[in-house]
């Protein structure tokens, strides 16, 4: 997990990152996520006031973002575009349509790893779930393996076809891979399977499953998804007064088709003068901006809605003259209390928060551009530390790079972890 922020008012928007990334390595059998240490922000050029900064997965397809968004850079020309969102979607086609540097080998490649990570997944699942059976019953014989597996598969496969489809990707599509893969998905069965019985039925679903799953949201059941990569474009269009940014969860392409959600999208307004914007690890953010963490809210509104409930029960059961009956009626009656009384501190909470959050967007309006670049980067180190001395080794930390975008002088680097090019030494 990364540390980054994206913080806009009227007159600037300030960005900072931490250089933690998560690089997807290894042959398709054997894929494994890596920690490592790269650069996160990326400038077009100084023609485009608008910043990428990529989160989670630091490789689009097995291929670092760097020269991708570099080529898109080039792909642009001087004139800059009307407004960010002419940026976002120009982006998105290029990532569809670029064949010099994604072609079509890196493309089967990347699927054929999708293909044997979902496959060790789910032998991983079989593996645990058979594990559990056996210590319930005992010895099992291959039919009850086999059956016990089918299901498994039938669940898998049932909660993959009724997954939230993806825009642009057809069922006449997802027979094509099928078709055009089936080697490929026959031979990992067969790697990562082995002698394990599976009947004729479950195998065409366990074939269809990695299909499914990219041509839908999945979420976690789809053990790809966690490999997708987040970008962030935000910054000033030629025609746009104030700054705005947009998101999107990129996990894929396959055939020119690009599987990606957009995750958030914000713009400064007259009426809405700032925006505080923590990205992927959001915690330290929330408790700087509303003095609480809303982790210690949940559980908080959750712990009291359990006392509401059962404090009120004990009292009646407790009550000796009252029969079964009786006490079941008194209980009734005060389960719709019980729920106002959540409903109201949950609001509460909700309010308190929002009354800690509102002063410190007020201040960010009219935070000039070195102190908004200041905020960003504390934030980023807050966050980092946080996560350093809470035992996540790896997920976290290195240089923290900041950058300003605004309408007069673009994008500004404030702080970033030196080059050095070959043969300049490490004076630096």
């Amino acid at each position: 997990m990364t540390a980054e922020i994206v913080i806009m008012n009227k007159e600037a928007v300030a960005i900072a990152a931490d250089r933690a990334v998560h690089i997807m390595t290894g042959p398709p059998e054997n894929p494994q996520v890596v920690a490592a240490s790269a650069t996160r922000i990326f400038t077009l050029s100084e023609h485009h006031p608008v910043s990428l900064m990529i989160y989670n997965n630091a490789c689009f397809l097995g291929i670092p973002w760097e020269p991708l968004i570099a080529r898109f850079g080039e792909s642009l020309g001087p004139a800059p575009l009307p407004a960010l969102n002419d940026y976002a979607e120009r982006f998105l086609a290029f990532l569809r349509t670029e064949q010099d540097l994604i072609t079509p080998a890196i493309e089967q490649q990347y699927f054929t790893s999708s293909i044997y990570a979902c496959y060790l997944a789910f032998r991983e699942i079989f593996r645990e779930s058979a594990s559990e059976m056996i210590r319930e019953l005992g010895v099992i014989n291959e039919d009850q393996v086999g059956e016990f597996v089918a299901g498994k598969i039938d669940g898998l496969f049932t909660s993959a076809a009724s997954a939230t489809p993806v825009a642009g990707i057809s069922q006449s599509f997802v027979k094509d891979l099928s078709t055009a893969y089936d080697a490929i998905t026959t031979r990992a069965m067969s790697d990562i399977f082995e002698e394990l019985p599976i009947p004729e039925k479950a195998r065409v679903q366990l074939k269809e499953i990695p299909f499914l799953y990219y041509a839908t949201f999945g979420g976690t059941s789809d053990p790809a998804s966690a490999l997708f990569s987040g970008v962030v474009l935000s910054g000033f269009g030629k025609q746009e007064i104030f700054p705005s940014l947009v998101s999107y969860a990129i996990e894929g392409r396959l055939g020119g088709t690009l599987k990606y959600r957009e995750i958030s999208r914000k713009q400064v307004t007259l009426e809405r003068g700032a925006w505080v914007v923590p990205v992927e690890q959001q915690e330290m953010v929330d408790i700087f901006l509303s003095g609480i963490d809303p982790r210690l809210t949940d559980a908080l509104v959750g712990s009291l809605a359990e006392v509401f409930v059962q404090y009120p029960q004990a009292i009646v059961d407790s009550i000796e003259t009252l029969s079964d009956e009786e006490k079941a009626n008194v209980k009734n009656r005060f389960q719709p209390e019980s729920d106002e009384l959540v409903t109201r501190i949950s609001a509460y909470m909700t309010h308190y928060r929002a009354s800690k959050i509102a002063p410190v967007i007020n201040a960010v309006v009219s935070l000039p551009k070195d102190e908004l670049a200041a905020m960003a980067g504390s934030l980023v180190s807050l966050t980092s530390l946080k996560k350093k001395v809470s035992g996540h080794p790896g997920s976290h930390g290195g240089a923290i790079d900041v950058a300003v975008i605004s309408k007069k002088d673009g994008f500004v680097w404030i702080r970033k972890k030196p080059y050095v090019r070959a043969g300049e030494g490490n004076s630096r």
